[in-house]
């Protein structure tokens, strides 16, 4: 299974990324995680290569010589094609432009594409703008969208009550979409919600662990 996740900047791909690809692996698959987080972000996989390779998650990034390159480069690897299971984490337009260069690798393999919506970020606070902003990731990375994840989060400061607020947005973008609210994301610290409407997927917030900073997560 390929699974692409896509969206705006700052929506928080890659820590849903991360998070995905250590749960696969905790089921005993071989996973590989694919950074197409192709401009320059705050938080990239490629600067967490080593750690999670110590984890057993093949991580495919650009060569060593290009690490900090700020050009759109796309990995050249792609033996993640043979992986029982890849997660490509994307970065924004660029990220899914390079998507689109590399669906022809993808076509026939069973893949599903993921819209990773956080209300609190600029442009993704009304249902309009968020089915504009994934109607041209869309368009950009020729693929379809098969599921909606709503990742509303202010970072540390996140309460349940913005949670519940970015599934009643979020529902309305499914309504008006038809596209399935697949489930929400909570960080492991705020477990006691209220009932919610969609399934929850527990993160850790890996990459502020490891690294010991905070800030916007792409």
């Amino acid at each position: 299974m390929i699974r692409i996740l896509m969206g705006s900047y700052g929506s928080g791909k890659t820590e849903i990324s991360i998070n995905l690809a250590l749960k696969l692996k905790s089921s005993g698959k071989d996973v590989s995680l694919v950074d197409l987080d192709v401009v320059t972000p705050y938080f990239r996989l490629r600067d967490l290569k080593k750690e999670l390779e110590e984890i057993g998650i093949h991580v495919v990034t650009v060569e060593d010589n290009l690490r900090y390159s700020d050009l759109p480069i796309i990995p050249k690897n792609t033996d993640w094609l043979s992986s029982e299971e890849a997660v490509i984490d994307t970065g924004g337009e660029s990220g899914a432009k390079a998507v689109g260069a590399l669906r022809h690798l993808m076509n026939g393999k069973d893949t599903h594409t993921y819209f990773i919506v956080n209300v609190f970020r600029p442009f993704c606070e009304r249902p309009e703008d968020i089915i504009e902003n994934l109607e041209k990731i869309s368009t950009l990375s020729r693929m379809k969208i098969d599921f909606l994840i709503n990742n509303s989060n202010l970072g540390d400061m996140t309460t349940s009550e913005a949670v519940l607020e970015g599934e009643r947005i979020v529902s309305e973008v499914s309504r008006k979409t038809g596209i399935k609210v697949l489930f929400t994301v909570v960080p492991e610290e705020l477990i006691d919600l209220p009932e919610t409407e969609y399934p929850l997927f527990i993160i850790r917030r890996f990459m502020k662990r490891k690294l010991g900073i905070g800030g916007m997560r792409t």
